[in-house]
């Protein structure tokens, strides 16, 4: 079904213009994106992102399928991810958090985050107690923890793709030998053609870089001579009191199950079950002292998927949150929006 939906709606929308009738075609709209034509395109890469933000937060309150009584009187609520599935590629990089900083001013009211005009140099805070999930604009992926900050150019430009973090961030870059990944943390530099791997680099505790897949360097600045290769499950320390890169005798790969992918699937599983299916491939605690959350059925495919990404579906199907502490994760049903 095709809707009359222009940019100049589009604006309106972001800018909380549009009448009720307006609203509702573009929900239709939304609802049946797949056989649409794409507006989004005129768009600039901001006003994507509040755009999909905002739908995301009315796509929330419909993919839940309705109640129904089963043959022993108990009322179940089925949740499906297939829709889900279709949402991460239209909206990865909706907002879902408190403290991301992008280089726009908004004056809608239900954003859960602040943009902010600056340069085309990005910044990105992490003040919640989960992962956010951020898509760079050469397709690299950066799941960014909790109390953590990314800097990073709206557009890659030049013979390095060159960002910056603070805290800890688990990457996924995209292959392009021809533009080499550097990062710089916590006093090291960490180049990549394409690989995953994480970093944690917080103030007073050594850096550390743990490889998943493929390999990195790391090297202190000025100082080429000091480069040292990884490959899959070695892992670098770099201690600022000694000034010096150390090869970890015991790479500690265990802490580092969340981001291995896996493949898993559901067919109206209670959470509780889901749960425990989870925590044996990741080797993880995820748990909900919610015994209603815990009842939800669910149907779900999750292929070759790490830890994060599954959890950012649940959270879109579900409208659930998590709190995160190492390798524990409680969720917990977030309140109802109008």
């Amino acid at each position: 079904m095709n809707y009359p939906v222009t940019p100049q709606l589009l604006h309106k929308y972001i800018d909380g213009n549009c009448t009720d009738e307006e609203v509702r075609m573009l929900y239709r709209w939304y609802d049946d994106f797949e056989d649409s034509e794409d507006p989004l395109d005129t768009l600039s890469d901001e006003e994507q992102q509040v755009l999909k933000m905002l739908m995301l937060n009315k796509f929330k309150a419909s993919v839940v399928l309705p109640v129904h009584t089963s043959d022993d009187n108990k009322t179940e609520r089925h949740f499906s991810m297939r829709a889900v599935y279709w949402l991460s590629g239209i909206a990865a990089m909706v907002f879902v958090v408190l403290g991301v900083y992008f280089n726009k001013k908004t004056n809608t009211d239900n954003l859960n985050a602040i943009i902010t005009t600056a340069s085309e140099q990005m910044m990105l805070n992490n003040q919640t107690n989960s992962i956010y999930k951020q898509v760079l604009s050469d397709g690299s992926v950066v799941w960014l923890s909790p109390k953590s900050q990314l800097e990073y150019p709206k557009k890659f430009m030049g013979k390095y793709r060159q960002i910056e973090m603070h805290g800890e961030a688990f990457f996924e870059v995209s292959k392009d030998h021809a533009h080499p990944f550097v990062i710089y943390s916590g006093g090291v530099i960490t180049k990549v053609w394409g690989t995953s791997f994480r970093i944690r680099a917080y103030k007073n505790v050594p850096t550390e870089v743990s490889v998943v897949t493929g390999k990195v360097s790391v090297k202190l600045p000025e100082n080429d001579k000091s480069e040292v290769m990884l490959f899959p499950t070695q892992k670098i320390v770099y201690s600022r009191n000694r000034g010096a890169l150390t090869r970890a005798k015991e790479a500690g790969i265990s802490g580092m199950r969340i981001w291995q992918k896996a493949s898993v699937s559901f067919d109206d599983v209670p959470l509780d079950s889901v749960l425990t299916v989870l925590n044996s491939h990741f080797g993880t605690r995820i748990y909900t002292n919610d015994k209603e959350l815990g009842k939800y059925l669910l149907k779900a495919d999750f292929t070759d998927q790490n830890l994060p990404a599954i959890l950012d579906m649940l959270e879109s199907s579900l409208n659930v949150g998590y709190n995160m502490d190492d390798t524990e994760m409680e969720l917990y049903r977030k309140p109802k929006t109008n």
